[in-house]
């Protein structure tokens, strides 16, 4: 039996950009309150995420994003635990 998706609609666009890869994407553009408003965009088109941005009222945002804390990147690309610092000897 398949679990419910949480009652969430899911809207999925045809590709519009087929030669561009998501390690290609360096703007994202948030626009608070509207989460479906969320946009990325390339370097080449940062001129129409600043005028998207503008005109939702929302805010360009460089990616990659930093990982959250606690987390770093590891070698391969995907986050991972932080290391725990080691214990300091007690005598």
């Amino acid at each position: 039996m398949s679990d419910d998706g949480g009652g969430l609609p899911a809207r999925q666009s045809p590709r519009k950009r087929a030669d561009v890869r998501v390690s290609d994407f360096t703007l994202l553009v948030r626009v608070p309150g509207q989460p479906a408003a969320i946009r990325v965009f390339t370097d080449d088109e940062a001129e129409e995420a600043a005028k998207y941005a503008a005109d939702r009222g929302g805010v360009v945002v460089p990616l990659p994003l930093p990982p959250p804390d606690g987390y770093v990147v590891g070698p391969d690309g995907t986050l991972v635990p932080a290391a725990e610092p080691p214990e300091p000897d007690s005598e």
